[in-house]
């Protein structure tokens, strides 16, 4: 279940175990048990093979930091392997909720997760890129991992930093962000109207959400 990204608490589902109890034959354990005696031991053989994968290999890392539906700060680290040939293997090394989202925070979640990477010894030359988005305290944080990581290279995201642009762009031109905001309460859960619209004008498609981050595209 847990490789085929389906979470564990599907096993409360009735349902759901009485499919899995009648097409395996077999005795479905309860989330509990699942969680109690197999979780962790997948953890581990699977944060086994990414340090075999990974070996004395140079890797790139990325985090992401997002909100998750409680308001919770959390955040992903994500590695890749530097091959001269061709790309390498990419995988998720770490997940963890932030306390808040800033430079230190950060810091240390990098510092942390190249801890459980290489428990036996940091290898601080074999990490040359560090990928984030251009926001201040991830910029901030970079200059930081830097200091450890003499060898690191930190790139920001392109694609934030034309966001950021049109951001700036978008506020010179008022009237228009009046009409993106007028389109969307026309057309937003209104269904009937939606319904005329296609009516009148078949041959054409409905126009995408008008939301403002699509100043940026």
């Amino acid at each position: 279940m847990l490789f085929a990204n389906i979470p564990s608490y599907k096993l409360e589902n009735v349902k759901f175990r009485e499919f899995l109890q009648e097409y395996t034959g077999k005795v479905i354990p309860k989330e509990a048990t699942l969680r109690n005696g197999y979780v962790e031991d997948c953890y581990k053989n699977t944060l086994e093979k990414i340090r075999n994968h990974v070996s004395n290999n140079k890797i790139w890392i990325s985090i992401d930091e997002t909100t998750d539906i409680e308001g919770c700060f959390v955040a992903n680290v994500i590695i890749g392997v530097l091959l001269t040939d061709g790309p390498g293997e990419i995988f998720l090394l770490n997940t963890e909720e932030l306390e808040k989202a800033n430079h230190q925070t950060i810091f240390e979640l990098f510092d942390k997760s190249m801890n459980l990477l290489w428990p036996q010894g940091v290898q601080h030359d074999g990490v040359l890129l560090f990928l984030s988005d251009a926001a201040p305290y991830m910029v901030k944080s970079g200059k930081e991992i830097q200091t450890l990581y003499s060898k690191l290279v930190h790139v920001t995201c392109i694609v934030h930093g034309f966001h950021r642009v049109a951001e700036e762009v978008r506020s010179y031109f008022n009237t228009v962000d009046q009409l993106i905001s007028s389109v969307k309460k026309v057309f937003l859960k209104a269904p009937s109207r939606t319904r005329i619209f296609k009516n009148e004008v078949p041959d054409i498609s409905i126009q995408p959400q008008p939301i403002s981050t699509r100043w940026g595209i």
